[in-house]
């Protein structure tokens, strides 16, 4: 396997952060470049189709919490499919669209948000049984939104304020008042927000210097670690391992990488679809679903 351009970063500098201030850019200390291991199990394609969407095109993936069901989000609807890909559950179409979607954790519950000149967070009851969405809340959130993410705990949402910098809000989900706004020194976010099982660190990613960047931010005190730099021919999408001891890149052609996030180890690669828009690790560790723009699902196994 061949080595790629990463660092990556043991601690990041730690900048302390109040509600709504902007931070500065880490300045992290490097461990050594990656090197190559040989692959015990090299990843293995399970499953490939092809979405129907009314724009032709799709956006953003979600796992259910116990792995069981898929969500993609395509613009004007949310497809969901069984946990091997093999049937299509049910398609929504929410009232106006969906770039965005999460669940929450007792799976009754979608959080929705939808892009440019729409500044509000729906919040959606799931009724399985009919297959019928209700609207449960409208929040004003201040600004476009363009990405969004619950709290394993259920007690946040995290979303995605801005397309052009890295700004991020948590709600409280129990008033749905926001309670932190950070804006973080990244230029074109990616719409990803995945939440480590802490219920306090929220991982991200953005350009900064001509790199990308992916990071952890820590909610509760608004300290940023830089977990990785990469040239942008590299690393266009991004998932964590549930465990948060892997992650998976993938360039805008689909050429993915698997890395040891302790050693910066590569550990695999593979070629996956040609325009990848997200990455989504299933819950259980085994599986990870990527979604190309153009609307093709694939389903890889990626082994320990």
């Amino acid at each position: 396997m061949h080595k790629i351009p990463l660092i990556i970063m043991v601690f990041g500098s730690l900048i302390a952060a109040c509600r709504e201030s902007i931070i500065a850019a880490p300045t992290p200390t490097a461990v050594p470049s990656p090197t190559s291991v040989p692959i015990k199990s090299a990843p293995a394609l399970l499953r490939e189709i092809k979405l129907e969407t009314q724009s032709g095109t799709a956006y953003t993936l979600d796992w259910s919490p116990d792995g069981e069901t898929l969500a993609v989000a395509s613009g004007f609807e949310i497809t969901l499919l069984n946990s091997d890909l093999s049937q299509t559950l049910v398609v929504l179409r929410p009232e106006g669209g969906a770039l965005g979607v999460t669940w929450n954790p007792n799976e009754k519950q979608f959080a929705t948000v939808n892009g440019l000149r729409n500044p509000t967070v729906t919040l959606w009851d799931w009724h399985a049984g009919s297959d019928q969405l209700t609207t449960a809340r409208e929040i004003q959130a201040g600004s476009d939104q363009y990405g969004v993410s619950w709290s394993p705990d259920g007690k946040m949402l995290a979303t995605l304020a801005d397309d052009s910098k890295s700004t991020i809000q948590i709600w409280d989900t129990s008033a749905w008042e926001e309670i932190g706004k950070f804006d973080l020194p990244y230029t074109n976010p990616r719409r990803a927000l995945r939440w480590n099982a802490d219920n306090e660190t929220l991982y991200g990613a953005g350009e900064l210097k001509g790199q990308m960047v992916i990071f952890a931010l820590d909610v509760t005190d608004g300290s940023v670690q830089v977990l990785g730099e990469f040239a942008l021919a590299v690393a266009e999408v991004f998932a964590f391992s549930p465990d948060a001891k892997r992650l998976l890149v993938a360039d805008a052609r689909g050429v993915a990488q698997v890395i040891d996030i302790a050693s910066g180890e590569v550990l695999t690669g593979f070629k996956s679809v040609d325009q990848p828009v997200d990455l989504a690790w299933n819950p259980n560790g085994t599986t990870v679903a990527i979604l190309d723009y153009k609307t093709t699902l694939q389903l890889w196994a990626v082994s320990d």
